[in-house]
């Protein structure tokens, strides 16, 4: 409390200082123009209401001062303790300046009050009340009570008063407190900044976050699988031991170098280092054991970003279907049309989560990884970013994926969309019109992912 209370006074105090120095400089100013470009005699003191008037209006200017702002909210905050926002915003408008002048007559006038509470009233009181204990006067101006029960009152008067004007800089710097929050607080518009600030820095985290799940995460899933492996035929086949380790130490390079790129954004802002491409993805998991099927048939003129996201969506599909599919073949398509790229990755999936569906009952059944869903909301938000859709689901299930091969756009033509969001089921099956699609993928899990199909050119042009 005691720390509080010196806080305070010292602010009230530095309004008071500046305050003074203002008045002074006005009452002289004012004081030279009456007497040496006025009509009025020379020596006249300037009315007191003049200089009153000129020392708010000076006060409200130095408002208008750049940087006057942040001093007083580094003030406001370091001596009267603010917890309210206060801000100072990169761009100023005319509604803060004149907020900022507002601020700055009140804490000049607070100060003031103060300065003369503590240096006029308690000299006053103490004067006053020493008159009456003496029972005579001392020079000043008030008359001393003949009646020793009226000087008694009135000791007791100045004694009360003085500690008043003492503790003045207490409440004052409370009202200053509560002030503060409003004339240097967030505007609406301030606000909306603010929060337009703080989404931008949730989605950085949220992109670090998606790039450690989709790289970090997925070299790990590897690396554990091939340590797995190579540690049961480390004994009986050194031969298959040897080429787990080399697949280990491949997978682990790569993730530290994609760890060092990602470092590197958060340091200096560089951009990313491109990830390995499809094929490097097929590989791995190829060499993790995981049997793949692939059809892959990308444009040359693919922009990184877009090649980049390809392979990123291609890693998530293979990884979920390692972790949570059924034993057998993984099959994955990538494509593209005149105006789209396509991802499809299907596999096969357990009798109970077939029947279950890709419901809650469904997510139930099928083995829970520890990722908790956050692949297939990355791949999403992946797609969306390019104006494209991801689907997944059992195909053929009421409830999941209902078609997306080619030739099953006649069976379900004019369906509509899958409670997963995807996009209806003769867009979905578009994807595979241009060629042999997973024709007989019926009670396997799909995920089919469609975007965009930018040029470098139009990258470029944009």
């Amino acid at each position: 409390m005691i720390r509080t209370f010196v806080r305070r006074f010292a602010w009230a105090m530095l309004g008071a200082a500046i305050g003074l120095a203002v008045a002074l400089v006005v009452y002289f100013g004012l004081a030279w123009i009456l007497s040496g470009r006025l009509t009025a005699p020379v020596g006249e003191d300037p009315p007191g209401a003049a200089v009153a008037g000129v020392s708010l209006a000076c006060a409200l200017a130095l408002g208008l001062v750049p940087g006057t702002r942040e001093l007083e909210v580094t003030a406001a905050r370091s001596l009267l303790g603010a917890d309210a926002e206060l801000v100072v915003p990169a761009r100023e408008t005319w509604g803060h300046r004149l907020r900022t002048a507002v601020w700055i007559a009140f804490h000049l006038v607070t100060g003031l009050l103060v300065a003369f509470c503590l240096f006029g009233l308690i000299p006053a009181t103490i004067v006053i009340g020493t008159e009456s204990v003496l029972g005579h006067t001392l020079g000043t101006r008030v008359p001393v009570p003949d009646v020793a029960a009226a000087r008694v009152a009135v000791v007791l008067a100045c004694v009360a008063g003085g500690v008043a004007a003492a503790l003045g800089a207490w409440p004052a710097g409370a009202l200053a407190r509560r002030a503060a929050a409003w004339l240097l607080g967030p505007t609406t518009a301030d606000r909306l900044e603010v929060a337009l600030a703080r989404q931008r820095r949730e989605a950085e985290h949220t992109l670090l976050a998606r790039e450690l799940h989709d790289g970090i995460g997925h070299a790990l899933t590897i690396v554990s699988v091939q340590a797995a492996a190579g540690r049961r035929v480390a004994a009986t086949r050194p031969e298959r031991a040897a080429e787990a380790f080399v697949a280990i130490e491949e997978v682990s390079r790569g993730a530290l170098a994609e760890l060092d790129a990602l470092l590197g954004i958060l340091r200096d802002d560089r951009a990313a280092a491109p990830a390995g491409g499809v094929a490097d993805v097929v590989e791995q998991h190829r060499r993790a054991g995981l049997e793949v099927a692939a059809d892959v048939a990308l444009p040359a003129d693919l922009p990184p970003i877009l090649r980049r996201t390809v392979a990123r969506i291609v890693t998530e599909g293979l990884t979920n279907a390692r972790r949570h599919g059924a034993p057998g073949e993984v099959r994955l398509r990538v494509g593209h049309t005149d105006h789209e790229v396509f991802v499809q990755v299907s596999n096969a999936v357990s009798d109970q989560a077939r029947v279950a569906g890709p419901g809650p009952a469904g997510a139930a059944a099928r083995p829970s990884g520890r990722d908790g869903g956050r692949g297939l909301a990355g791949i999403r938000e992946r797609a969306a970013l390019f104006g494209g859709s991801a689907a997944a689901g059992v195909v053929g299930h009421d409830d999941g994926v209902r078609r997306h091969a080619a030739g099953a756009a006649g069976k379900d033509e004019g369906a509509g969309p899958s409670r997963t969001g995807g996009p209806p089921a003769r867009d979905q099956a578009r994807a595979g019109q241009d060629g042999a699609g997973f024709a007989d993928d019926d009670g396997r899990w799909l995920l089919s992912v469609r975007l965009p199909r930018i040029t470098a050119g139009k990258e470029r042009d944009e």
